[in-house]
């Protein structure tokens, strides 16, 4: 039998600690998870040469929905497993093409308690052609169905829809979508818009104007709660206006209790509530003047539920990578807050050059209080050039169990979808 020497002994704690230090890198908070994708990524080209993320929805048992433009007249829900890879059983190989193609303007996507998909976007009335909110609905395992509005498509002819949009399914079921409507005319200003459908798509007569509501206010949505009081809150970027059951605008915000809350998918403007009717909102901060040098960092702001500004929350403005500069643009495209109170941004980072324009996709983590986590990342910044061609991150979900990060981002010219996981602790 060989004698069990010092020198053995070294060897072995050198390879433990070895191994322990690759965990540590594995296990450190913003890292890339290993186990999910190829080395926490999963890349989807598009058949079409070009597409954009316009939502991402994480279902109870942990598969991943995303919402895409895929060239100019295919709109496709894709799932994937919780490990990232495409869902074989959901659709055509992972991928649902909805029979109504959105125009390439805005997408939303929302789940109801039996699995069913609902999708909003911007389609031709009926009729006359005019564009107008649509709704679209798959089944669970990525079949449209037909039974949903009329033969699949249900339509809120309100006027000419903006560039947002967000939808929420109520507790009894009922769908409720806000948007933005353009100016009619010179000097007219932007409209909040509502429409309120059944779970079977119809328009709910009980609510608005035969189911639509559309008033000035604070000019939009980006982010919508229910309170318990059957109330609704819409916020528009820093504003935040409050509407009866029945759609009528109130005088006051007084806020409430949220029962269900729907942030924006807008990357110009994403804005989604805290539990405690707080809302959050992205935005840049630029020095000098916004035309002038592209010098802005990202920032996040907080509301109180009846609008006022947060001043117990740092807001610091920060850049992803370095400290910015003349010509150095810093994006929030999403976000999204942990369990513990963690707030996750994403976006990316522009350097603009005359040889040629370099972006960095981006991640940053806060604390409650609106510092930037030292734990996370670099300071509290990730970010990573996976794939070769990165460009941005456009939206994040947060898994329930364990706080991991799931982002999608697009990359090589518009041409592949990026799905990444990153460790939360």
């Amino acid at each position: 039998m060989k004698k069990f020497t010092l020198s053995m002994l070294l060897g072995l704690l050198l390879v433990l600690g070895l191994i322990v230090g690759v965990q540590s890198a594995y296990a450190a908070a913003g890292s890339l998870d290993p186990n999910f994708g190829n080395g926490g990524v999963t890349i989807t080209a598009s058949s079409t040469g070009f597409i954009v993320a316009y939502s991402l929805k994480l279902q109870s048992d942990g598969k991943i929905l995303v919402l895409v433009q895929a060239g100019d007249e295919t709109s496709e829900v894709l799932r994937y497993t919780s490990s990232g890879k495409l869902d074989t059983t959901f659709g055509s190989n992972g991928i649902a093409v909805l029979p109504t193609a959105f125009s390439p303007l805005f997408g939303s996507m929302a789940i109801q308690s039996n699995g069913q998909i609902v999708v909003a976007g911007e389609v031709s009335a009926p009729g006359n052609g005019a564009a107008a909110f649509g709704l679209q609905r798959l089944t669970a395992n990525g079949t449209p169905d037909k039974t949903f509005g009329n033969d699949g498509l249900a339509v809120a002819s309100i006027g000419f829809p903006g560039t947002d949009a967000v939808l929420l399914i109520e507790p009894d079921g009922d769908i409720l979508l806000g948007g933005q409507l353009e100016p009619t005319g010179r000097r007219q200003p932007f409209q909040i818009a509502l429409a309120r459908f059944t779970s079977a798509g119809d328009l709910d007569t009980t609510f608005g104007n035969q189911g639509t509501v559309a008033v000035p206010s604070i000019g939009g949505c980006t982010a919508l709660a229910l309170l318990s009081t059957d109330e609704i809150l819409v916020v528009n970027a820093q504003g935040i206006a409050q509407f009866a059951p029945t759609g009528g605008l109130e005088s006051t915000v007084t806020g409430g209790s949220i029962v269900v809350s729907a942030g924006s998918n807008s990357p110009s403007l994403p804005s989604i509530f805290q539990e405690n009717g707080d809302y959050l909102f992205g935005t840049e901060l630029f020095t000098g003047e916004e035309s002038r040098g592209h010098n802005a960092a990202a920032e996040v702001l907080r509301f109180t539920a009846t609008g006022a500004a947060d001043t117990t929350f740092a807001n610091p403005t920060f850049h992803y990578v370095g400290t910015g500069g003349s010509g150095i643009e810093a994006l929030v495209n999403a976000l999204a807050v942990q369990s513990n109170g963690d707030i996750v941004v994403v976006g990316n980072q522009i350097t603009f050059a005359r040889s040629g324009d370099v972006t960095v996709n981006g991640l940053a983590r806060l604390t409650p209080n609106g510092e930037l986590d030292p734990t996370f990342g670099n300071g509290g910044t990730v970010v990573n050039s996976v794939p070769a061609g990165t460009q941005e991150i456009n939206g994040v979900v947060i898994q329930p169990a364990d706080d991991n990060i799931i982002t999608v981002g697009i990359a090589n010219n518009d041409s592949e979808l990026a799905l990444a996981r990153y460790l939360s602790k």
